[in-house]
C-alpha cells in the first residue's frame, strides 16, 4: 500500500514537473518571439515627399524627424502641416526659412508635435495669442532669427510651459517694460534666454524676477546704455551673463550682486570707463571676466578683491595706463591675463608675482619701455607675450623663479641688449622669440640659465657676429633661427654644445665663407638653410662632418663650384648661384640624395659624362635657366633612377634622335620656354615610362610623325603656345604611338582645321584620350573629321577661335563627351541638329558668341545637363521650355549680358526666380534691354505688372501670376461650392471670398482661414439688388490684413442664377459645374443646357463630406 502511494506521489511529482517546464517554455517563447526590426531610425521621412510640400524631410532619428520649409507662406504651410500631423510622427526640429509671414497666427502649428522650432530670415512682426497652441506641450527650444518683432510676444509665448531655450536673434524690440515676462508658464523651466542683435535700449526693473532656473542670459548686440539697480534680481541660478556689444557706461555691484552663481560674464565692446571697487565682490565663483574693448583706464589691488576663483581675465583693447602694485594679488588662481592693446608704459615691480596657476600673460601692443626688477616672479609654465612694444630696458632680475615659460615673446621691440642676470638660475623658456629688435651680437642674448630652451628665434635683428661661447651646453635646444641679420662671422664650432640641434636657419645674412670648423660635427642636425648669403666658397669638408644632415638650402649665393656634401643628404638646393661646371667625381658615391636643384646657374653646355656620377638614387633634377643649348645626354646617362627632369627656360632649339638617352623610369619632362623649333624622329627614344611631357611656349611649326615613337606610357602632352598648324601628314598621325595618352593641350597655336589623323584612331587599339584643348587657334568651322579619335573624349575646349559653323552630328558622335567649351567664337545660331549631344553630356559653355537664334529641343532631352552658359550673346527671349527644365532638374542657365526683351513671355522665368528660396547672383544679374520702362533693370526686381504683351497672351503661364487658382465652382444642393488652390509664395494670411455685381456692389462676403481651400455659400444668401450679372471672387489677404485684388481670381456666375437656385435645391442630388474658362463678359449657359452637361452623381454623404476636404 505504501509502495503504491509512493508511485502515485512520484507520478504526480513528475507530472507537475513537466507542467512547470511547459509553462516556462511557453512563457519564454512569448518573451523570445519578436517581430523583425528593420535597420535605421525609429522615425523615418515620409515615402511620399510631396505630401509635405513645400517642406522637405532632411533626416529621421529615433527621437523624431527633421523638417525644413523654405520660401513659403501660411496658406501653403498649413496644408503641409495638416498632412504632416496625419503621419503621427514627432518632429525633432522644424525650420521655417525665408518664409513670407508678417503675422504668425491661427491654427498653423496646432496639430504638430515639435521639440525645436527655428524661424529664420522670416519678417515676422507680430505673433498672436494661441499661435503656439498645439506645440505648447512639446516645444523645448524656440529660435526666432532675423525677425521684425517690435515687441516681446508675451501673449503668444505664455503657454509654452516646457520651454528651455528662447532665442530672439535679430529683432526690432526697443523696450522690455516691467512685467513683460509676467504670467509666463515657462518661468520654471527656461534655462537659456537670448535677446540679441537689436535696438533694445531699455529694460524694466526686476523683469527677470520670475525666472528661477535660467542659467544663461544673453542680451548682447543691443543698444543698452544703462542698467537699473537690481536689474537681474531673482536670477540666482544664472551662470552666464552676456552684455557685450552694447553702449553701457557703468557697471557696479548693484547691477550684478544678485548673480551669486555667475561663473562667466562678458561686457566687452561697451563704453565702460572704470571697474568700480567691489563690482564683483559678491560673485564669489566668477571664473571668466571679459571687459575688452571698453574705455577702462586703471586697475588696482581693489579691482578684483573677492574674486579668488577667477581664471580668465580679458582686458585687452582698453585705455589702461596704470596697473597698480599687487593688482592681481587677490586672484592667485588666475590662468589668463590679457592686457594687450592698452597704454601700459612699464611692467612694474612684482606686477606678476606668485601667480602659481597663470598660463598666459599678454602685454602685446602696449607702450612698454621697461621691465623692472621682480616684475615676473614665481611663475610656472607661462606664455608671456610682450611683443609690439617700445621695450628698451630689461632690468636685472626681472624674471625670478619663472621655470619653464612655454613662450617668451619679446619680438618687435627696441631691445639692444639683455643683462646676463635678467633671468635667475631657475628661470628659462621653452621658446624664446626675439625677432625684429636691435640686437647686434649673439652674446647680447643671455643663454647661460636657459637650460630648457628648445626654440630660439632671433631673426630680423642687426646681428653681425656669433662669437665664441655664445651657446652653453643646452641639451634641449633643437631650432635656431637667426635669418635676416647681417651675420658675417661665425666662430669655429660655436654650435658644438647644442647636443639636440635639428634645424639651423642662417639665411639672408652676409656670410661669405664657411671654414673647415665653422659647424664642427653636429651629428643631430637635420636641416640647414644658408640661402641668400654671399657665399663664394665652402672649404672642403666643412659640411661633410654633419653626418645626419638631410636638407641643405644654398640658393641665392655666389658659389662657383660644387663643394663636398654630407653623404646623408636627401635634398640639395643650389639654385641662383654661379656654378659653371660640374667636373667628374664631384659627388661621393651616395644612395641618399633624392633631389638636386641647379636652376638659375651658368652651366651652359659644360655638363659632361660623370658630372652626376655617384648619385645612385637621384629622382629630381632641376636644370632650369642655365643657358643650356644642347641636351646633356652623356651626363644624364649616369642617372638611371631619375624620375623628374626640368629643362625649362634654357636655349635648347632642337632635339636629336634619342636626345635624352635611356632614362627608363623618367615620369616627367619639362621643356617649356626654350625656343625649340626642331624635333627629330624618335627624339624621345628610351623614355618608356614618360607620363608627362611639356613642350609649351616654344617655336615649333611642325613635329615629325615618329617624334613620339616609344612614348607608350605618355598620358599628358602639352604643346601649347607654339606655331603648330597640323599634327599629321595626311597618312599618319603624330600621336599614333601614344597608346596611353589621356590629355593633350594644343591651345595658342595656329590650327585652322582638324584632319582625320589629328587624333589617334585605330579599331584595334583602345586609345583613351579624355581631354582636348584646342582653344586660342584659328578654326572657323568644325567638320566631321573631329569625330575620328575622339570617341573617348570627355572634355573638349574650342573656345577663343573663329568658329562660325559646326556641321550637324559632329558633337553627337563624341559619345563620351561631358563638357564642351565653345565660348568666344562667332556662332550666330544654336541648332538642334548641331547640339544633339550624347546621352551623358552635362556642360555646355557658349558665352560671348553672337548667338541670337537658339533651339533647345535637343538639349532639353539630356537627363544629365547641369550647366548651360549663354552669357554675352544676343538672345532676346528666355524660353518657357528652358524654365520647365530648370524646375525639374539641376540645370543652371547663365544668361547675363543678353538683350532680354521683358514682356509677358518672360513671366515664367520671373515667377521661377521669385519662388527660389534664395536667388543666386548669376540670376540677379539678368537685366532687361527693353521696353524702355524697364531697360537696365534686373528682371528679379521688376514689378510683375510691368511684364505686358500687346496683344495680351492667352495662356495662363504668361499672365499675371495670381495668388490662387480655382479648382471648381459648382452649384450643389442649394449651395454655391467654391474650391481653389494656392499658387504663390507671397504672404497669405486668409482668403477673402465675396460675390459682386457689375456695379461692384458686394452681395456676399466671407473670410476663410488660410488653412481652408473650399467654401460653401447658401443660395439664400445670394440676393442681388438688380439684374446685373454676378461674379464670385476669392482674394488673398496677407497676414497684415492687406488684400491683393486681381481680376483673374474672379469667375462669372450664370445670369439665370435664380433658375439654377430653384432647380438645384437642397433635395437635388446633382451638381451643376459652372464654367471657369468661359467668356467673362457673356452668359455661362442656361439652367436647362447645364442639365444636359451633368456628369457627376453626388450622394448625400459625399456632398456633406465635400465641405470638409482640405486640398
Amino acid at each position: 500500500m505504501m509502495l503504491g502511494r509512493r508511485r502515485t506521489t512520484t507520478t504526480t511529482g513528475v507530472g507537475l514537473l513537466w507542467a512547470s517546464v511547459i509553462i516556462v517554455i511557453i512563457g519564454v517563447s512569448e518573451f523570445a518571439s519578436a517581430e523583425y526590426i528593420p535597420p535605421g531610425p525609429k522615425y523615418t521621412c515620409p515615402e511620399k515627399s510631396k505630401l509635405i510640400y513645400p517642406c522637405v524631410c532632411t533626416r529621421g532619428t529615433d527621437d523624431g524627424i527633421f523638417i525644413s520649409c523654405e520660401n513659403s507662406n501660411l496658406a501653403s504651410l498649413s496644408v503641409a502641416f495638416i498632412n504632416l500631423a496625419s503621419l503621427n510622427v514627432p518632429i525633432e526640429e522644424l525650420h521655417l526659412k525665408r518664409c513670407k509671414i508678417r503675422n504668425l497666427f491661427g491654427t498653423l502649428l496646432h496639430k504638430l508635435s515639435v521639440k525645436r522650432l527655428y524661424v529664420l530670415d522670416t519678417p515676422i512682426a507680430s505673433i498672436r495669442e494661441h499661435a503656439f497652441y498645439g506645440i505648447n506641450d512639446t516645444l523645448l527650444e524656440l529660435h526666432l532669427v532675423k525677425s521684425e518683432l517690435d515687441g516681446f510676444p508675451g501673449d503668444a509665448m505664455k503657454i509654452l510651459g516646457h520651454l528651455k531655450v528662447l532665442n530672439i536673434d535679430g529683432h526690432r524690440i526697443e523696450n522690455l517694460p516691467k512685467g513683460v515676462f509676467g504670467g509666463m508658464t515657462f518661468d520654471g523651466s527656461l534655462e537659456k534666454m537670448h535677446i540679441v542683435n537689436g535696438p533694445l535700449s531699455d529694460m524694466g526693473q526686476d523683469i527677470f524676477m520670475s525666472f528661477k532656473k535660467i542659467r544663461t542670459l544673453d542680451i548682447s548686440g543691443n543698444r543698452l546704455v544703462s542698467l537699473k539697480k537690481g536689474q537681474f534680481k531673482g536670477l540666482r541660478e544664472a551662470e552666464i551673463l552676456d552684455l557685450s556689444h552694447n553702449n553701457l557706461t557703468k557697471l557696479d555691484a548693484s547691477h550684478v550682486s544678485d548673480l551669486t552663481k555667475m561663473t562667466w560674464i562678458n561686457v566687452s565692446h561697451n563704453a565702460l570707463t572704470e571697474i568700480t571697487r567691489g563690482t564683483f565682490a559678491r560673485n564669489a565663483v566668477l571664473r571668466v571676466l571679459n571687459m575688452a574693448f571698453n574705455n577702462i583706464k586703471k586697475i588696482d589691488s581693489n579691482t578684483f578683491r573677492g574674486m579668488r576663483f577667477l581664471r580668465r581675465l580679458y582686458l585687452h583693447d582698453n585705455m589702461i595706463s596704470d596697473v597698480g602694485r599687487g593688482t592681481f594679488g587677490s586672484v592667485t588662481r588666475i590662468g589668463t591675463i590679457d592686457l594687450a592693446r592698452n597704454r601700459i608704459k612699464k611692467v612694474d615691480y612684482q606686477m606678476f608675482f606668485q601667480l602659481n596657476y597663470v598660463e598666459i600673460i599678454n602685454l602685446a601692443e602696449n607702450e612698454i619701455v621697461e621691465i623692472q626688477k621682480d616684475s615676473f616672479k614665481d611663475l610656472y609654465l607661462t606664455h608671456i607675450n610682450i611683443s609690439y612694444n617700445r621695450l628698451e630696458t630689461i632690468e636685472p632680475k626681472s624674471f625670478i623663479n619663472c621655470a619653464n615659460m612655454t613662450v617668451l615673446d619679446l619680438s618687435h621691440n627696441l631691445i639692444k641688449s639683455i643683462p646676463r642676470n635678467a633671468f635667475d638660475e631657475t628661470t628659462y623658456a621653452s621658446e624664446w622669440i626675439l625677432t625684429h629688435n636691435l640686437l647686434t651680437n649673439m652674446s647680447q642674448i643671455p643663454l647661460s640659465n636657459m637650460t630648457g630652451l628648445r626654440v630660439l628665434n632671433a631673426s630680423y635683428n642687426n646681428i653681425i657676429d656669433i662669437p665664441k661661447n655664445t651657446f652653453p651646453k643646452l641639451y634641449e635646444l633643437h631650432t635656431i633661427d637667426v635669418a635676416h641679420n647681417n651675420i658675417s662671422h661665425i666662430y669655429n664650432a660655436v654650435f658644438q654644445n647644442l647636443l639636440s640641434l635639428r634645424i639651423l636657419n642662417l639665411s639672408n645674412n652676409a656670410l661669405e665663407k664657411i671654414g673647415p670648423s665653422t659647424f664642427g660635427t653636429l651629428h643631430t642636425l637635420l636641416e640647414m638653410d644658408l640661402s641668400n648669403n654671399y657665399l663664394k666658397d665652402i672649404t672642403r669638408g666643412a659640411l661633410a662632418k654633419i653626418s645626419g644632415l638631410r636638407f641643405l638650402h644654398m640658393a641665392h649665393n655666389k658659389l662657383e663650384k660644387i663643394f663636398q656634401i654630407p653623404i646623408s643628404l636627401n635634398q640639395l638646393n643650389l639654385a641662383h648661384n654661379e656654378i659653371s661646371e660640374i667636373p667628374d667625381k664631384t659627388w661621393p658615391t651616395m644612395n641618399s640624395l633624392l633631389s638636386l636643384d641647379l636652376s638659375y646657374n651658368n652651366l651652359q653646355n659644360n655638363l659632361q659624362r660623370g658630372s652626376f656620377f655617384g648619385l645612385l638614387t637621384l629622382q629630381h633634377l632641376n636644370l632650369e635657366a642655365n643657358e643650356i643649348s644642347e641636351i646633356p645626354r652623356d651626363s644624364l646617362a649616369d642617372l638611371g633612377t631619375m624620375q623628374y627632369l626640368y629643362l625649362r627656360d634654357n636655349n635648347i632649339t632642337s632635339l636629336t634622335k634619342a636626345a635624352f638617352g635611356k632614362l627608363p623610369i623618367l615620369f616627367e619632362l619639362q621643356l617649356m620656354n626654350n625656343g625649340l623649333n626642331q624635333v627629330s624622329e624618335r627624339a624621345f627614344d628610351g623614355l618608356l615610362q614618360l607620363l608627362n611631357l611639356n613642350m609649351s611656349n616654344n617655336l615649333l611649326r611642325s613635329i615629325p610623325n615618329d617624334a613620339f615613337h616609344g612614348l607608350v606610357s605618355l598620358r599628358k602632352l602639352d604643346v601649347s603656345y607654339n606655331l603648330l598648324s597640323t599634327l599629321d601628314n595626311k597618312t599618319n598621325g603624330l600621336l599614333d604611338d601614344c597608346l596611353s595618352l589621356e590629355e593633350i593641350d594644343l591651345s595658342h597655336n595656329r590650327f585652322s582645321f582638324i584632319t582625320k589623323k589629328t587624333f589617334p584612331s585605330n579599331p584595334y587599339i583602345p586609345y583613351r584620350l579624355r581631354k582636348v584643348n584646342l582653344s586660342y587657334n584659328t578654326m572657323s568651322i568644325v567638320t566631321h573629321d573631329l569625330k575620328l579619335g575622339t570617341k573617348t573624349v570627355t572634355d573638349l575646349n574650342l573656345s577663343h577661335n573663329n568658329i562660325k559653323d559646326v556641321r550637324p552630328g559632329v558633337f553627337g558622335n563624341l559619345t563620351s563627351l561631358r563638357s564642351l567649351d565653345i565660348s568666344y567664337n562667332e556662332l550666330v545660331k544654336m541648332e538642334s541638329a548641331v547640339f544633339n549631344m550624347p546621352e551623358n553630356f552635362s556642360e555646355l559653355i557658349a558665352h560671348n558668341n553672337r548667338i541670337w537664334n537658339v533651339s533647345y529641343d535637343s538639349l532639353l532631352k539630356l537627363k544629365h545637363l547641369t550647366m548651360l552658359d549663354l552669357r554675352g550673346n544676343e538672345i532676346r527671349t528666355f524660353e518657357t521650355e528652358l524654365v520647365d527644365k530648370m524646375k525639374t532638374s539641376a540645370l543652371k542657365v547663365l544668361f547675363e549680358g543678353n538683350p532680354l526683351h521683358c514682356d509677358c513671355y518672360t513671366r515664367p522665368l520671373f515667377n521661377y526666380l521669385r519662388n527660389l528660396p534664395s536667388v543666386p547672383e548669376a540670376y540677379q544679374n539678368i537685366r532687361c534691354a527693353d521696353p524702355a520702362t524697364v531697360s537696365g533693370t534686373s528682371l528679379f526686381n521688376i514689378r510683375d505688372e510691368l511684364l505686358v504683351c500687346v496683344p495680351a497672351a492667352s495662356q495662363e503661364i504668361y499672365q499675371l501670376l495670381p495668388d490662387l487658382r480655382f479648382r471648381e465652382v459648382a452649384y450643389f444642393r442649394g449651395q454655391l461650392i467654391v474650391h481653389w488652390y494656392v499658387t504663390t509664395t507671397k504672404d497669405i494670411g486668409d482668403f477673402y471670398v465675396y460675390i459682386r455685381d457689375r456695379q461692384n456692389n458686394i452681395i456676399f462676403e466671407r473670410v476663410v482661414s488660410y488653412s481652408g481651400r473650399l467654401t460653401a455659400i447658401n443660395g439664400a444668401d445670394i440676393n442681388p439688388t438688380g439684374t446685373s450679372p454676378l461674379e464670385v471672387c476669392v482674394l488673398a489677404k496677407s497676414s497684415s490684413e492687406e488684400i491683393n485684388f486681381l481680376d483673374s481670381q474672379c469667375v462669372h456666375l450664370p445670369e439665370d442664377l435664380d433658375a439654377v437656385k430653384l432647380k438645384y435645391n437642397e433635395q437635388y442630388n446633382y451638381k451643376l459645374p459652372l464654367s471657369l474658362t468661359g467668356d467673362r463678359s457673356g452668359r455661362s449657359g442656361s439652367c436647362d443646357n447645364a442639365v444636359n452637361r451633368l456628369v457627376i452623381l453626388v450622394s448625400v454623404i459625399v456632398g456633406a463630406a465635400l465641405s470638409r476636404w482640405v486640398l
